[in-house]
């Protein structure tokens, strides 16, 4: 096919060219004919007969032009003829001896319009030159006839074939041009197409940067909402369990204040299991708060050497009243003797008690069994009840978080769902492992263990929630400037393998160099401070950070102290020794019961202080006005009156400003400040290494790339 198609374009391109040059030449003719006849007519003797036949001829060759656009083969053979019948009838009409060498144009028309009967023609008009020479006695020159005509036609045949080498040539141009073009038109619908497509593209890409704008903005607002979520949330859970920690921690080791009266055994059992769940339930809620701020696969680890044995002990203790005066026998079969392990003990009680609870809610009657056993490289603790069982179709459902097995509004079990999937990943945060093997309508069984000292691995894995275990050797120790135990807490929970010493403010910390020899100091303060002059002097790495902290808002609010509920009798002895002359205490709290508690601490401790009561910042700020009291222990969140506009009030007013304030709050101002922003900084006397600063360098983009993941 593709040597046949430029064939036909050569065909029908040589089709074209002759009949433009047939136009032009017939043209041509007709002019040379009446400008050839007009000559003739001032020739003596005129040759009429001569002169008549060059204007019929000019007439025939336009009859011959029109008849071209019927047949223009036809009508092209029939000029060629008529061209040499005009030549011989001019030399017939006029016999002079040039006229024959007229035949040389003749003969190059005849080898572009027609291609085969040149030759022949020419052959026929050469016979009949010499033959007319002979007859009317025509001294025509046969012989430079003869070999100028075979000249003329070897030199126009050989014009004619490169003539058509070129229209040959031109034709496969013209077919690769217009494949080309062909090509370029498909290429442009193409290019067309993908311009569509991208600005399609463009416009969805448009729409989703638009709409991940808004969904920044709206996880931003939900961020906003979290933390004052935790932070109301952490008011509302932690005010009634600060209560319940303080009235037991009285009970329990001050009972003498309730009067001349002895509790009964029993009695004193209960209160300290009542003192010591709350304090583990509180835990928890701290736990949560951090959850709250920090992904759990961030959450950290706060790891230490434990007696496992004794652990266990406390622990069983702790869940035993659970199966207290019911139809489920509670056994316990713990191994002897138990390794010490490395472990977070809060972490790994919560994960024994919501087994073990999950055992008693889902067991009617029959037992729930609690083993634990050592083995070569680990330590095996299994919790095997003869309960519902789960289905065989759920058992690959049970760890997703908010999953329970019972949906029905009608259930009898309580939960939210969130107890084993949070178990799986305390445990595997410990490198171990939990399974569960059960059948519907028998029971089930839960195992986990945890790897032994010398299987504790080291490294952080794929798993980021475990720490780096370090031993006692090589711990570093570090100082840490700031009144507030929660910084250093905080500091201490996200830091694992460094020993933190508190100190309380920045003048001593020549003397805490001298006497710990530390690595380095950690210095908390708002980061529009400078580094304090006398520490220039230090050749320790310094770091200085802005974690909110009490101590900043106390320096902030212009108050003595903070103290965190539950507020024990100890922290009251340690903050009312700085007051020698205190009779009147003003205690301000929109609960009640957080009130009585701080009233009955401050009466165990100081019966002859007077202490005055208020409910709401109004109540507070008028009782103040009537009976100025020497302290004011002061709740910053109340519904009415919020305690820092109490603050602002009395900074305010003469009478009041001088009164000493101490801070009540169960809320921690760590997280919830929404405008608040922690900095860091980093000192070193003489510089820091280049290799030093590339390796902070990393440190900070992988922080600030996960920072803004969130």
């Amino acid at each position: 096919m593709s040597s046949i198609q430029p064939d036909l374009n050569y065909r029908h391109l040589l089709l074209d060219f002759r009949a433009d040059i047939f136009r032009r030449l017939t043209m041509v003719m007709v002019t040379f004919c009446i400008v050839a006849a007009y000559t003739l007519i001032f020739m003596q003797p005129l040759p009429h007969q001569l002169v008549f036949f060059l204007y019929a001829f000019s007439g025939f060759v336009l009859l011959i032009r029109n008849f071209a656009q019927r047949s223009p083969n036809l009508a092209r053979y029939i000029f060629v003829l008529s061209m040499y019948l005009g030549l011989a009838t001019s030399m017939i009409l006029l016999p002079v001896t040039w006229l024959p060498f007229l035949v040389f144009p003749i003969v190059f028309i005849s080898e572009l319009l027609v291609s085969y009967a040149s030759i022949i023609l020419a052959a026929v008009f050469f016979g009949f030159t010499a033959l007319l020479g002979h007859i009317a006695h025509t001294n025509y020159p046969i012989q430079p006839l003869a070999l100028f005509l075979c000249l003329m036609i070897t030199i126009t045949n050989r014009g004619i074939q490169v003539i058509n080498t070129l229209l040959l040539w031109y034709s496969s141009m013209y077919q690769q041009a217009n494949d080309l073009l062909e090509d370029a038109r498909t290429r442009r619908a193409d290019v067309v197409q993908m311009l569509k497509s991208l600005e399609t593209a463009y416009q969805t890409q448009h729409r989703l940067q638009t709409q991940l704008i808004y969904a920044r903005q709206q996880a931003e607002e939900l961020r906003s909402l979290k933390e004052r979520f935790a932070s109301n949330i952490s008011h509302e859970l932690r005010t009634p369990l600060n209560i319940i920690l303080g009235f037991t921690e009285i009970m329990h080791l001050t009972p003498e204040v309730y009067g001349n009266i002895t509790f009964p055994p029993k009695l004193q059992r209960d209160i300290y299991q009542i003192h010591r769940n709350s304090r583990h339930l509180l835990e928890m809620i701290d736990d949560v708060l951090d959850l709250s701020y920090i992904e759990i696969s961030q959450f950290s680890l706060s790891f230490e050497p434990t007696d496992l044995k004794q652990f266990l002990d406390d622990t069983v203790e702790m869940v035993s009243h659970l199966f207290q005066d019911t139809s489920v026998e509670f056994v316990v079969n713990v191994a002897d003797p138990l390794p010490h392990i490395e472990i977070d003990r809060t972490r790994i009680r919560q994960v024994i008690i919501n087994l073990l609870n999950n055992a008693h809610r889902f067991t009617p009657s029959g037992s729930v069994t609690f083993s634990v056993v050592r083995r070569e490289k680990d330590v095996l603790f299994e919790i095997a009840d003869t309960g519902l069982g789960i289905p065989e179709d759920k058992m690959h459902l049970i760890f997703e978080e908010f999953y329970q097995v019972d949906y029905s509004l009608s259930r009898a079990h309580g939960g939210a769902g969130l107890g084993l999937a949070i178990t799986k990943r305390f445990v595997e945060a410990h490198h171990g492992q939990l399974h569960v093997t059960s059948e519907e309508g028998k029971g089930s069984v839960f195992t986990f263990t945890l790897p032994m000292p010398n299987n504790q691995r080291r490294d952080r894995l794929d798993f980021p929630l475990s720490p780096t275990l370090k031993t006692e050797k090589q711990e570093s120790l570090w100082l840490v400037v700031d009144a507030d135990p929660h910084v250093i807490t905080l500091i201490a929970r996200h830091s694992q393998g460094h020993r933190l010493i508190q100190i309380e403010n920045d003048s001593l910390i020549h003397a805490a160099i001298l006497q710990h020899s530390p690595q380095g100091i950690i210095i908390n303060q708002p980061a529009d401070r400078a580094l304090p002059s006398h520490f220039s002097n230090i050749s320790i790495p310094i770091i200085m950070c802005s974690l909110p902290s009490t101590t900043q808002m106390v320096r902030h609010l212009g108050v003595d102290a903070c103290l965190a509920k539950p507020v024990r009798p100890n922290q009251i002895t340690d903050q009312f020794q700085r007051y020698p002359q205190l009779a009147t205490v003003l205690v301000v709290d929109d609960d009640i019961g957080v009130v009585q508690l701080v009233q009955r601490s401050i009466e165990t401790q100081y019966p002859h202080i007077r202490v005055l009561r208020a409910y709401s910042g109004q109540q507070a700020l008028e009782m103040m006005r009537l009976t100025r009291p020497d302290l004011v222990l002061l709740d910053l969140v109340m519904p009415d009156i919020s305690g820092f506009e109490v603050i602002a009030d009395m900074r305010n007013d003469p009478e009041l400003d001088c009164i000493s304030i101490i801070l009540l709050t169960a809320t921690k101002y760590i997280y919830s400040d929404e405008e608040t922003r922690a900095g860091m900084q980093v000192h070193q006397n003489g510089g820091l290494r280049p290799m030093d600063v590339l390796k902070l360098i990393d440190t900070v983009i992988t922080t600030m790339e996960m920072s803004g993941s969130r």
